[in-house]
Formats: structure tokens, C-alpha cells, sequence
């Protein structure tokens, strides 16, 4: 079968989940024909396929042209798999009545499917991202040497953190909690890989690197990013799934996060340290162009997210192999082989 994907170029995370369900499909013999990274509806016309997989965030401000997409194939009698992702609540108006009449959308996590619900959404399942295991296993390989390239010794003990310059991924409450981090233990270092717009949030933390080439690494230098680290910290305040989270699994590294759905999802408690969430907020990004999107943000104290790293190099000093283990353990769940068949089952009816 020819299947063609759609995606964002604007988002890494989307466009790595699109690359992935392409080797599935490919792996089971279909022909993946080579992304289309902007929704034009009369070049989707032109193209030769029998079906198509979208991945684009559930935002009716910028997605609109996406889901048009999506329903050209389902009334060109064309299989589609609308695979989405939202981060808060979906704001709704009478335009975009049409889109929740005419289409169904996959989940990338319960919590996305709660939320689409919540707006009337038709959700046709849940299926969670995917992550190459062994790929991740034999790049986290690198990590001594890009750790080495940061600047850090193997003595140091190295905390980081990937995610791009948007308000809601907590960079300026990081930042609070690296100042109380190295107040208690001026051994702990910190590695942030971000956007140049975030820099700004880390000017006077100590023993912070920033580095502004996020969404500029491929994917194995990504892998040995996370294995250069003894603990991957994840502040977000609204995720819809939280790719980070379970690529730093995929490596062996634990995770501190805020203990909120989709990333208790993700982890266990017995592979992540979690952060009590004292309260939710709603509200448009700040780092953001205008949105269809009411992001929530889960609060949490910045000293309760400090406490939690401090417990958590000690028991990584204490039992770091056996955390390995079942970090490694816990990702293999979320296998891109294991988990995109299910798309590719979708795709075949």
C-alpha cells in the first residue's frame, strides 16, 4: 500500500513521530511515500496514495488546514489516521463544528483522548509515541564523549533538560529550582538543551550550560545527549505526551517531573521521581504565536521540585544500575515497533 504522511516542519517531536511510523510501515512492507510538511490540499489531490497518516497537535487555529486534509482522503475514499496531540483545553467555536462531524483522531495519550473528548472529538483510540530502543541503547554509547564535549567531567553529577523556548515548558521555574538545587549541593550540574529565546530564563543560575541548538541534533547525537546525563529532569508545566521523558527511559536515565498526566503515563514510580502538583492554571503561551489552545499548566512548588532532585542523585549514586535497568525496562513498553502497529493497523482497514 502507498501511504502518504503529514506533518508540521514546525515541531521536532511530530516530525521524529512521523519518521517512526514511516519505518514501522516500511518494515511491513509498504511503500511510504516522502512527507508532505505543508498541508497543500491540491498537491494532496495530485499524489498517488492509498492512504495517509497526519500528525499534527490538535490546535483549531493552526491545525485547520490539516484536518481539512483529513477529510479530502476520507471523501476520496482513502484511509487516514488523524494522529494528535494537545496540550490543555481545545478551544471551540461554531467554525470548527465540521471538523468534529466529519473525522475520528487517534490519541498519543489517555490524557489527549480525555481532552478531545471533552470537546466532542471523536476518538478512534489511544496509541502512544514510540521509541527505538535499541537504537537508543547503542548511541547512549556516545555519552561519555559528548559529555566530555560539554565541558563536564565524569565526576560531575549532570542533570538536564530538552525542550523548546515556550512558557509552558517551565524554563523560568527551572531556573528556581537549579538556584536551590546548587545552594544545597554545589556538586549538581545542569545541561539545558533549548531555543535562543530561553536563554534569558538561566542568566545568574550556577553551574548551568545552556545550549540554543535544540531541534538541531539528529536523532543518535540526541541519544547521546541523554547518556552523557545521571538524571533527565523534566519542569514542563503542559505536555500532551512528552517525548523527552521516555527517550531519556530509552537511555537508562531516570526522570523528575511534575506528577501529572501524560508523563505519569510515561513513567513509574519506580523510574521517576515525582513532583507534587499544587495547582492547574489555563492560559495562552507567552512564547507563542495565538493558539486554539487553553494550555494547562500544573503547578509545582520549585523547592518540592529541588527536594526531588537532591533524592534523586542520591539513590542514583546508591543503585544507579538497578534505575538503569529499569529505566530500559520500562521503555521497551513503548517500543516504535510495539506501539505504531497499531497505526499501521488502522492504516490496513
Amino acid at each position: 500500500m502507498r501511504i502518504l504522511p503529514v506533518t508540521s516542519e514546525r515541531a521536532v517531536s511530530l516530525r521524529r513521530v512521523t519518521e517512526d511510523i514511516a519505518d514501522v510501515l516500511r518494515d511491513q512492507g509498504h511503500t511510504v511515500l516522502e512527507p508532505m510538511f505543508y498541508p497543500d490540499a491540491a498537491k494532496f489531490q495530485q499524489l498517488r496514495f492509498q492512504a495517509t497518516y497526519i500528525v499534527m497537535t490538535f490546535d483549531t487555529v493552526w491545525a485547520t488546514p490539516f484536518f481539512y486534509l483529513g477529510y479530502r482522503a476520507k471523501a476520496n475514499g482513502k484511509r487516514y489516521v488523524f494522529y494528535t496531540t494537545v496540550e490543555g483545553k481545545i478551544q471551540r467555536s461554531p467554525h470548527e463544528d465540521w471538523v468534529l462531524r466529519e473525522l475520528e483522531f487517534t490519541a498519543a495519550s489517555n490524557y489527549v483522548a480525555g481532552k478531545l473528548m471533552e470537546a466532542g472529538a471523536r476518538v478512534r483510540g489511544v496509541v502512544y509515541h514510540g521509541v527505538d530502543t535499541e537504537e537508543a541503547y547503542i548511541s547512549s554509547g556516545w555519552g561519555p564523549k559528548i559529555r566530555e564535549a560539554l565541558g563536564f567531567s565524569k565526576d560531575d553529577f549532570l542533570v538536564g533538560y530538552v525542550a523548546g523556548a515556550y512558557s509552558r515548558k517551565g524554563h523560568d521555574v527551572f531556573a528556581e529550582v537549579i538556584k536551590l538545587v546548587v545552594k544545597h549541593d554545589p556538586a549538581v550540574k545542569f545541561v539545558i538543551l533549548t531555543q535562543p529565546q530561553a536563554q534569558q530564563f538561566y542568566a545568574g543560575c550556577p553551574n548551568t550550560l545552556v545550549q540554543t541548538s535544540f531541534g538541531e541534533k539528529d536523532r543518535k547525537w540526541m541519544y547521546g545527549f541523554y547518556g552523557a546525563l545521571d538524571l533527565y529532569a523534566h519542569p514542563a508545566l503542559a505536555e500532551g505526551f512528552g517525548l523527552p521523558v521516555l527517550e531519556a527511559l530509552a537511555t537508562g536515565r531516570p526522570v523528575v517531573h511534575a506528577d501529572y498526566d501524560p508523563l505519569s503515563e510515561i513513567t513509574t514510580k519506580e523510574t521517576s521521581f515525582r513532583v507534587p502538583v499544587t495547582g492547574v492554571e489555563y492560559a495562552q503561551d507567552a512564547m507563542h504565536l495565538a493558539t486554539g489552545i487553553l494550555y494547562e499548566h500544573h503547578l509545582y512548588d520549585p523547592q518540592e521540585f529541588a527536594d526531588a532532585i537532591i533524592q534523586a542523585k542520591e539513590e542514583v549514586q546508591r543503585r544507579r544500575d538497578e534505575l538503569y535497568r529499569l529505566c530500559i525496562q520500562r521503555a521497551r513498553e513503548f517500543s516504535k515497533h510495539k506501539v505504531y502497529n497499531a497505526i499501521a493497523r488502522m492504516l490496513e482497514r
